[in-house]
């Protein structure tokens, strides 16, 4: 339904007072706070009107206005802009993530840790299983005098790596001629068709390095074994202690027990989502009934094939402005960074 001018920023208004205060909104408030040119009855004349049209709930008789979940989507589809995050939350990210010595479980991990600590909600990203198919490559990167990476490539680029120890007095040259080693033997081969016993040839016909051979089999076999799962990470699930629409004991603690238990959280995020865009579920927008008293900004991400997904969970009386912003910076900026770290 269309709003004219003015309803338009009466309730734009009330919904930004509200995200700030957790408070309902009275027409004095929105004349006084937006130097509105008009009389604090004409604006309590359109607010009735904005709750008759569904956009405002009245909590209490003498309470003022607070927006509903169609108000909110309203502003959502109409009026809200996206706020980037500040330069120096970009460069600290930037500079967590470029880290030599990170392996992909800790890159995923500053990411989320990041996102919720920026927007004070609780963030989650879903990676994607990893498709492993056809061997095509392996390298050895030393990281320091003692650790090492074991990298896998496939046909459709890196997926994989391990990190690994390394004997004491151990040079480059061998690190790359073992590499070298690696490849002429295994290069072009299936995935599903290396064997442990492959792995136990390499060895035999390595020995002459054998410590360092067998920590360097030992992460592949890791790879092998590894049934490469969808993951799910979440952090900031406290933070909805932080919220004034949680008081309520039971509700917090369903909540919480969401937030905890992987499996539930995953199955209430969508698999298909819009490509390069942000998402935004309010409310009873959510498929789930135990999460329609939150809303869920979020994107999907590529690193392979398959897409990941990236988000923040917080109440209905979000900054989706702020959200919006911070999901999309985060899933641009790691999609670059994994782009040029593999």
């Amino acid at each position: 339904m269309s709003l004219d001018e003015r309803k338009k920023l009466i309730l734009e208004s009330i919904i930004r007072d509200y995200i700030e205060t957790a408070e309902p909104v009275g027409s004095r408030t929105v004349v006084r706070k937006h130097a509105m040119n008009i009389s604090a009855a004409t604006v309590r004349n359109e607010m009735a009107d904005l709750e008759m049209m569904g956009y405002l709930e009245q909590p209490h008789t003498s309470a003022g206005r607070i927006p509903s979940q169609l108000g909110f989507r309203y502003y959502v589809d109409w009026m809200m802009e996206k706020e980037n995050i500040s330069a120096e939350e970009m460069e600290a990210l930037y500079a967590a993530l470029n880290s030599e010595e990170h392996d992909w479980q800790q890159v995923v991990s500053e990411v989320v840790q990041f996102m919720a600590r920026v927007s004070n909600y609780a963030a989650f990203i879903v990676v994607p299983p990893l498709r492993i198919s056809q061997f095509r490559y392996l390298q050895l990167v030393p990281l320091n005098s003692h650790e090492a990476l074991v990298l896998l490539l496939s046909d459709n680029g890196l997926v994989l790596h391990r990190r690994m120890s390394l004997p004491e007095s151990v040079k480059m040259e061998d690190l790359q001629q073992i590499g070298e080693q690696f490849n002429n033997i295994l290069r072009g081969r299936r995935m599903a068709e290396l064997k442990k016993t492959d792995l136990r040839k390499l060895r035999s016909e390595l020995s002459q390095k054998r410590r360092l051979i067998d920590r360097m089999l030992d992460s592949i076999d890791d790879v092998l074994d590894n049934k490469n799962d969808e993951k799910l990470l979440v952090s900031g699930a406290l933070n909805i202690l932080k919220e004034p629409e949680f008081k309520d004991v039971e509700k917090l603690h369903r909540i919480l027990m969401i937030l905890e238990e992987e499996d539930l959280l995953r199955g209430m995020i969508p698999a298909q989502l819009k490509d390069d865009d942000v998402d935004i579920l309010i409310g009873k927008e959510n498929r789930s009934e135990d999460i329609q008293d939150l809303s869920m900004v979020l994107s999907s991400w590529k690193s392979s094939d398959e897409p990941g997904r990236i988000g923040l969970i917080g109440p209905v009386r979000m900054a989706y402005g702020k959200a919006a912003g911070t999901v999309e910076a985060v899933r641009n900026i790691l999609q670059e960074i994994l782009k040029s770290y593999y």
